[in-house]
């Protein structure tokens, strides 16, 4: 409301002023022909009209700020007022709290005194109820002991039962096989008898060393089955002996043991028939593939054809010699021919035709021969794969083609039988225990 006023008052007091400045203007304009004495008089009634003006503002303010200065003394009596009022509001407030916290405590008092008087009875209710768990849990253990002691007097009594009754089929077993586990060892000892007999049969086909060493005085043959019967096997003929030639093979068949020796008396058989036909090394091989192939009554039209076969390289080795040179024919079906040369430090390999013998092997195979001019004191080698194939050595591997190379070329210095013996003990160190897993031939000649 003094505000309103006030502004109401500021309002008059400018409209008043317009007004004084309009008049101003208006006498100023008419007053152009007035005289001096009358503007003077025009001025000083102006001026004590704003001093008039200024005085009544200035008692305005003055009105205002006193009215302000009231209304703030109000407002301080008020809030006097309120603040006696909250304060007698808060004491009676701590009063009221004061009580509730002493009815707190004396209530908190009462309910621990009852909380340990229910732990008392709870706890005299749970040691009853132990005593009792503990009754009842004698009564369950003798129960339970007492059913088992019943029942394992039953179960004994059975069992006593069976076992005199199975303690009679063992006896009766027992004698049943010691019966049986003679007759195993009588029919083990025909086997190994027949497998025996097998192997003087087997040995009495390979050729004697005295007839290859009648043309050949420095050479070794390395031979160790696998079994007491073998599936390599050595060939050797002199039937081309007046033509200038011998012959000489290393032979692998399918398998070994008693199966790789049936196959080793068959090809022993077609590989003679072949050489009686020819002198060539391809046309043998080829002669001797569908030799076999007849024997087996292989057939890609058969049903019941197999894949056996051999593997094998063959020598035509000349037995008279030009300038101290020997020329000697080659062909193999997947063996190869390695050649040492005097002094030199690497083998020469002279590669085979990738195919084997017999199995599906075509009827009209032919196989390459090669022709080579040896000097003397030049060496070759003719192998089965059971050498290289062997496991062994600190990693349990296998040798390999190439450490079996690098074997021949460290044993040159050595003489060809010592060279034989190297290479055995060799291949039992390598193998360290283990077991031979195929069977092992190797041929070395020195021309």
């Amino acid at each position: 409301m003094l505000r309103q006023t006030q502004e109401l008052k500021e309002a008059e007091i400018k409209q008043k002023e317009t007004e004084i400045l309009a008049q101003k203007l208006e006498q100023e304009k008419s007053a152009k022909d007035l005289s001096l004495a009358q503007q003077e008089k025009i001025i000083r009634d102006l001026e004590f009209e704003q001093q008039k003006v200024v005085l009544e503002k200035q008692k305005l303010e003055d009105d205002r700020k006193t009215k302000e200065i009231e209304h703030l003394a109000i407002l301080k009596k008020i809030q006097e007022l309120e603040l006696e009022n909250k304060q007698s509001v808060l004491n009676k407030t701590n009063q009221d709290l004061e009580l509730s916290v002493a009815e707190n405590v004396k209530r908190g008092e009462e309910l621990n005194l009852a909380r340990r008087e229910k732990a008392i009875k709870e706890q005299e209710l749970q040691q009853k109820m132990f005593y009792f768990y503990i009754l009842i849990g004698g009564l369950f253990l003798v129960c339970l002991f007492a059913f088992f002691v019943v029942r394992s007097l039953r179960q004994k009594k059975k069992a006593n039962i069976l076992l005199e009754k199975q303690s009679n089929e063992i006896l009766a077993q027992q004698s049943e096989l010691e019966y049986k586990n003679k007759e195993i060892e009588q029919k083990n000892l025909e086997t190994e008898q027949s497998i025996q007999y097998a192997k003087r049969i087997q040995n009495a086909i390979l050729p004697p060393h005295e007839e290859i060493s009648a043309y050949l005085n420095d050479c070794f043959i390395l031979y160790k089955s696998k079994d007491i019967v073998s599936g390599d096997f050595y060939f050797f003929s002199d039937k081309h002996a007046e033509d200038g030639k011998i012959h000489i093979a290393s032979v692998d068949c399918t398998g070994h043991g008693v199966p790789g020796a049936f196959m080793s008396v068959i090809g022993h058989e077609k590989l003679k028939a072949a050489v009686h036909i020819s002198s060539e090394p391809g046309i043998i091989l080829a002669e001797l593939n569908r030799g076999v192939k007849s024997a087996l009554r292989q057939s890609s039209d058969a049903a019941e054809s197999n894949r056996d076969g051999m593997d094998l390289s063959i020598c035509s080795i000349s037995t008279h010699t030009t300038d101290n040179k020997h020329t000697i024919c080659y062909s193999g079906a997947n063996r190869p021919l390695w050649i040492v040369r005097k002094n030199a430090e690497v083998i020469e390999e002279i590669k085979a035709t990738k195919i084997a013998i017999g199995g599906f092997t075509e009827d009209h195979q032919e196989f390459e021969q090669h022709e080579l001019t040896l000097e003397k004191g030049d060496t070759i080698y003719m192998f089965s794969d059971g050498y290289v194939d062997q496991f062994g050595g600190q990693k349990k591997k296998k040798l390999m083609t190439i450490k079996f190379k690098d074997l021949i070329l460290g044993i040159q210095h050595l003489s060809i039988k010592e060279q034989k013996v190297y290479l055995d003990n060799f291949i039992n160190e390598w193998m360290d225990g283990l077991e031979q897993i195929d069977d092992i031939l190797v041929i070395g000649i020195k021309l």
